[in-house]
């Protein structure tokens, strides 16, 4: 997926999730986010900490280093990634240092 494509997936799986919608900023930094995370998986695009732990599936880090926008976010991650992601995303996450 492009960006363009994954901030149509954004904003149109917050409409449907959250009871507070995000932004339209707030669903460009998250596209971003998702976009990176691509990245990472298929050309080797360094993560900051918060995706790593996304992509690590360690949820209370995660939460930890989430900033405000993220936080709201959480939930379309876990979605992205069960959805979107090859399955092997995981192991590749587990050599990750």
């Amino acid at each position: 997926m492009d960006r363009a494509e994954i901030k149509t997936w954004v904003a149109d799986n917050d409409k449907c999730l959250s009871s507070e919608p995000l932004t339209f900023d707030e669903i460009a930094h998250v596209a971003m986010c998702l976009e990176h995370i691509q990245q990472w998986y298929y050309e080797g695009y360094p993560l900051g900490d918060f995706l790593t732990a996304v992509v690590r599936n360690d949820f209370r880090l995660a939460c930890v280093k989430a900033d405000e926008v993220n936080r709201k976010a959480l939930y379309l991650y876990a979605l992205f990634m069960y959805n979107y992601m090859p399955a092997d995303y995981d192991a590749k996450a587990g050599l990750m240092r």
